[in-house]
């Protein structure tokens, strides 16, 4: 019977050693889930932009023959003028075709304007970034209750403006329960997650 009572204890610390890392597996993998939808959600608040130049043409009158009679006429050409650059969102100035409104009256009166062309793309993080990604964080931390409920220590949400990329990053603390035999009265871990914007 000691040597049963013995077995047993063992058996017992195993069983709950292996409830308590379980626990902390699926945890971590929680965790993970919720760092990378914040780290994602923040990368689609990116804002495309773009730098346009637009040639502009100019009307310009002088004096020809006429191809019948030779006699003088007047005549009109198109000159190559000076460019127009403008910046601005991708929406706003490609997709929705706004350019030519943003150009007003360089492309009016006596000027045309060619369709424009890209010199230059970048991407721009907006301030509702880190918003964004903490509300998405606090939507998918969802934690088991009661008294063994984990502890989320800090989330913190860094951006590289360089890249566009948005990084998300929490300490986690979960008590631990048949630990606490051993002297393990808590379980540490981190989470990281980035995610960068893909131009299409």
């Amino acid at each position: 019977m000691v040597m049963a009572a013995f077995t047993f204890t063992i058996l017992l610390l195993f069983a709950g050693l292996a409830l308590d890392f379980g626990r902390a597996h699926l945890l971590r993998a929680q965790l993970q889930t919720a760092v990378d939808a914040a780290s994602l959600a923040g990368a689609l608040q990116v804002v495309p932009m773009v730098e346009l130049r637009i040639s502009r043409l100019r009307e310009v009158e002088y004096t020809c023959p006429d191809p019948v009679t030779g006699a003088p006429s007047d005549c009109v050409r198109w000159v190559r003028a000076s460019d127009v650059l403008l910046e601005g969102t991708e929406l706003d100035l490609l997709i929705q075709n706004h350019w030519r409104l943003r150009a007003g009256s360089r492309c009016t009166g006596s000027y045309s304007c060619d369709p424009p062309t890209v010199e230059r793309e970048w991407l721009v993080l907006p301030a509702t970034t880190v918003p964004v990604a903490e509300s998405t964080f606090a939507k998918n931390a969802q934690w088991p209750g009661g008294r063994l409920k984990p502890q989320v220590l800090n989330l913190r949400v860094t951006t590289n403006a360089a890249k566009a990329e948005v990084t998300a990053t929490a300490n986690m603390v979960m008590p631990t329960t048949f630990l606490r035999l051993v002297g393990i009265d808590e379980l540490r871990f981190t989470r990281s997650g980035s995610a960068v914007p893909v131009r299409r």
